[in-house]
């Protein structure tokens, strides 16, 4: 899979799933299944690290996990996040991306709206391919609290559209949709030409991601609310119930 092979799949109606992923042994039972992108995310701040947010994330645990997706995924497209405080300004974005290109990514994504077209711009003149994410920003997040949140997401869809457009017009190849109304979701994969990849913003994109640990956890312990009426109608799918299983199996 690559970046045109996912470019198409838009044109032709077909849906891609990506899944988050932190390390080679899932990577490698990704690569044996239908998912055509694998997201190396920051998220890794929350279940790998344990931390509540993504803010603590460095580019070294990027460049860590990203090796290790990248030896277990040998043939799968892999975006790798940009993690806070590594694209202030061009040169530092490019000398970040670049780090996380030479151990494995294809692609680089970075949170933020028009005000980062100048900074995708220096990348892909740099010949690195960019994934865009706007909606909810978890990045801009820091030291804000739930009701400062809420309203910086508000302000924030009042321009999103003109933030998608201009993003692919900076030269964003693909752009993550987070968390925003469906509605809206679907004005912007009709107005924008590259493909948009959903999370948390209904069905209307041309495809979606998933965090890999949230379908792997029950309802009980899934960190996505969002699935929590899916999990509920699969409670047959405990990987508590399968370890278990497995450990009296062998013991």
């Amino acid at each position: 899979m690559n970046l045109t092979s996912l470019k198409s799949m838009k044109n032709s109606s077909k849906k891609i799933i990506m899944l988050t992923c932190y390390d080679a042994s899932f990577a490698k039972i990704i690569e044996s299944i239908d998912v055509h992108a694998i997201l190396v995310g920051d998220s890794l701040g929350v279940f790998i690290k344990g931390d509540i947010n993504t803010h603590n994330v460095s580019l070294n645990d990027m460049i860590y996990h990203t090796r290790a997706v990248a030896r277990g995924a040998k043939s799968t497209f892999i975006i790798s996040d940009l993690p806070i405080h590594t694209y202030e300004n061009n040169d530092h974005a490019y000398k970040s991306a670049r780090a996380l290109i030479e151990v494995g990514a294809n692609m680089v994504k970075l949170e933020g709206g028009s005000s980062i077209a100048p900074i995708v711009q220096h990348l892909k003149a740099k010949n690195i391919k960019v994934c865009g994410h706007i909606g909810f920003m978890p990045q801009f997040t820091q030291a804000m609290s739930h009701t400062q949140i809420e309203d910086e997401m508000r302000k924030a869809l009042e321009t999103i559209i003109e933030d998608a457009s201009e993003l692919e017009r900076s030269g964003v190849d693909i752009l993550v949709l987070s968390s925003i109304p469906e509605s809206l979701a679907k004005k912007i994969t009709q107005t924008i030409s590259i493909p948009t990849i959903g999370f948390h913003s209904g069905k209307a994109c041309d495809g979606e991601v998933f965090i890999l640990y949230d379908l792997l956890m029950n309802s009980n312990t899934s960190h996505d609310h969002y699935l929590n009426d899916w999990l509920q109608s699969n409670k047959s799918i405990n990987v508590k119930d399968l370890i278990l299983k497995s450990i009296k199996n062998h013991s």
